[in-house]
């Protein structure tokens, strides 16, 4: 099983665009398994981001996605897109301006809101809003390069999943947690973008769907 870190990693490779050889070994059998456990481990165990449970804990890890997610869902996670689909998908809805676009970026889905904002006030659907800002500043004081491909775009979901899996590995637990429950609110919206996309889209939507249930565990483990 993948270690959280692994784990949100894997997720975000699953939105950004990555090279053919870097995909084909992410959805390999044993990784891809082993993705699947690390984000069952994370849905259903009762312990924040990074740590681990105590063994009368782990004996509950054999709790089916089908527990956490609907089973048309569950049988998309099983069988991830090959290379082509993944690029297809990605070229038709991770493109802004197209008429089917869910690009996952969290400005998009948020209020605009920021100082001298003028006519823009309170609109959604516009890229740069706050969570882009508050994003580019926070990578640069973690001295982290955001890719070129994200430049414009420093919220992306890719990102801010990167940035998890980053933090996690740095022994930034307790960040990471913070990060999670607070930067991923916005999923909801974007969720109902990805369903107005019918079947086309279930991997992509099965994926956020896990997320929002990582999302609420970590926020009331927060709120305890």
């Amino acid at each position: 099983m993948m270690n959280d870190a692994m784990t949100f990693a894997t997720f975000a490779c699953c939105f950004a665009p990555v090279e053919r050889d870097e995909w084909n070994a992410i959805r390999a059998d044993a990784s891809w398994s082993d993705f699947l456990s690390g984000a069952r481990s994370l849905l259903q165990d009762e312990r924040p981001l990074g740590a681990t449970l105590p063994p009368i804990g782990r004996a509950r890890r054999g709790e089916p996605l089908s527990d956490f997610l609907a089973e048309t869902e569950v049988r998309a996670l099983f069988t991830p897109p090959t290379y082509d689909e993944k690029a297809s998908f990605s070229a038709r809805h991770f493109t802004g301006g197209l008429p089917q676009s869910a690009v996952p970026v969290e400005s998009l889905y948020t209020t605009w809101s920021k100082p001298g904002d003028g006519p823009f006030a309170g609109r959604t659907g516009l890229y740069m809003g706050n969570a882009a800002l508050y994003m580019r500043d926070l990578t640069r004081s973690m001295g982290i390069l955001i890719p070129d491909e994200f430049a414009s775009t420093p919220d992306h979901l890719a990102v801010e999943l990167d940035l998890m899996a980053t933090m996690l590995d740095a022994g930034m637990a307790h960040e990471a947690q913070t990060f999670c429950a607070e930067r991923l609110a916005w999923l909801g919206s974007y969720r109902a973008k990805l369903m107005a996309l019918g079947d086309t889209a279930l991997f992509y939507l099965a994926l956020v769907d896990a997320l929002i249930g990582i999302r609420a565990r970590q926020e009331a483990l927060s709120a305890a």
